[in-house]
């Protein structure tokens, strides 16, 4: 039997993690993500002097999705260069995903939600 949904983001700190990419195939939703890894994650490693986390480039991907709603925020001129965007709400139950954040609000549900460290 896999794993749960939630555990899956064990070690990851979600709050802290970072939106980069919304790519979107078919019925596949691909977000691109800055993830937050806490100490006991198997890729940690000690972040630089200048850093809060320790940053690890990953994937959450979305197959089979049956429900799609993507609520992309304005972007100000100042913003329009911005690389990472903040996560504001993030949920994950069963197959219902919602996510609220600086690039905007995704809410979905989906048969396969894999979560994915490069």
């Amino acid at each position: 039997m896999g794993r749960s949904i939630a555990s899956r983001f064990d070690n990851i700190d979600i709050a802290k993690s970072t939106l980069r990419a919304v790519i979107i195939n078919d019925d596949e939703l691909t977000l691109e993500m800055d993830f937050c890894l806490e100490p006991d994650h198997p890729d940690y490693e000690a972040p630089g002097a200048d850093e809060e986390c320790c940053w690890h480039p990953g994937l959450l991907k979305f197959a089979g999705i049956t429900k799609l709603q993507l609520d992309r925020r304005e972007i100000e001129q100042g913003e329009a260069m911005q690389r990472r965007f903040a996560i504001e709400k993030f949920n994950i139950e069963g197959t219902k995903f919602d996510m609220e954040c600086e690039w905007g609000d995704i809410h979905l549900a989906a048969r396969s939600i894999r979560v994915l460290t490069e």
